[in-house]
């Protein structure tokens, strides 16, 4: 199976051969005589991925922060902050973690920021969970209600997708956003991982109907030029996006259609970084703390 030639890929999950061949086989037989067992497979797959295990480095950047905890009723989540002022929320990536801000966050605390991260459920050092389910974007509605404004956030790959759904609640308020390498939309996403486990286009719709209930709306509708244009409660708050022309997780042709939708948000390509580097680039930095200073 294929994906369509005019849909750019999109995955940043990749799994080594001797696991992937026995999953695709799986969801070749699964998907055509028991699909509702290859559905119930392709979600338990997206919402256990595993833990990414810290580094030392990683930690020892977490452990010099300011310690927080955000109880969100089913779960309480690892929280972390630097910095005085103006709050910044970033949320990471799926496999991330809040280290994966370990250079942002004290640029932003230098520029006279208050920089706020936390671990996603199954992330870092939050418990664990299913972490790619609708209780994800109801998390972070979560530590945005208990930050209150936000003068910004700043999201990382799949962590855009969850804010982009999370911003579409009336009460959020935020001045600000930054997608880095963002996921488009979910259709995207969708089709990508299901094309890279050989999921049969047939069982997409049963798919479909669980990413509406992640999501909590219509599954056309999950998407940044549908979702943005929503995000506060009397203006749309100015965007920046940050790509690669390197990143071969979400090329950056993906921001390139969302572009075309989103005439006024702002773009800012860098080159050799990939998808992950361009989290500690101190190009990219700068950039990022340029925009959220300006008026």
């Amino acid at each position: 199976m294929k994906a369509a030639a005019n849909q750019p890929n999109a995955t940043v999950v990749k799994l080594p051969l001797i696991v992937l061949a026995p999953l695709r086989l799986y969801f070749q037989l699964a998907g055509r005589i028991a699909p509702q067992a290859a559905v119930g497979a392709f979600r338990w797959l997206l919402s256990h991925m595993p833990r990414r295990r810290l580094s030392a480095r990683e930690q020892a950047f977490l452990d010099g922060t300011e310690r927080l905890a955000f109880d969100c009723g089913d779960a309480v989540l690892a929280g972390y902050s630097i910095g005085a002022g103006p709050v910044v929320l970033l949320a990471h990536g799926l496999q991330g973690s809040a280290a994966n801000f370990r250079a942002l966050a004290p640029a932003l605390a230098l520029a006279g920021y208050r920089a706020v991260m936390f671990d996603a459920v199954n992330h870092g050092n939050s418990p664990p969970g299913t972490a790619f389910s609708g209780r994800s974007v109801q998390h972070l509605r979560c530590v945005i209600k208990k930050l209150g404004p936000l003068h910004a956030i700043v999201c990382h790959s799949a962590g855009a997708y969850l804010t982009m759904l999370a911003l579409c609640e009336p009460a959020a308020s935020v001045e600000k956003c930054v997608y880095l390498a963002p996921y488009p939309d979910i259709a995207t996403t969708l089709r990508t991982f299901a094309d890279y486990l050989w999921v049969p286009r047939a069982v997409e719709p049963r798919l479909r109907r669980w990413f509406e209930d992640i999501g909590g709306m219509p599954f056309e509708q999950q998407s940044m030029r549908h979702c943005l244009p929503r995000h506060g409660t009397t203006r749309n708050p100015p965007c920046l996006f940050v790509h690669d022309t390197d990143d071969r997780h979400i090329p950056l042709d993906c921001t390139y259609a969302t572009l075309r939708h989103l005439p006024h948000a702002r773009l800012h390509v860098t080159s050799g970084l990939g998808h992950f580097h361009i989290l500690k680039e101190p190009g990219v930095i700068a950039h990022i703390v340029e925009f959220l200073q300006r008026p």
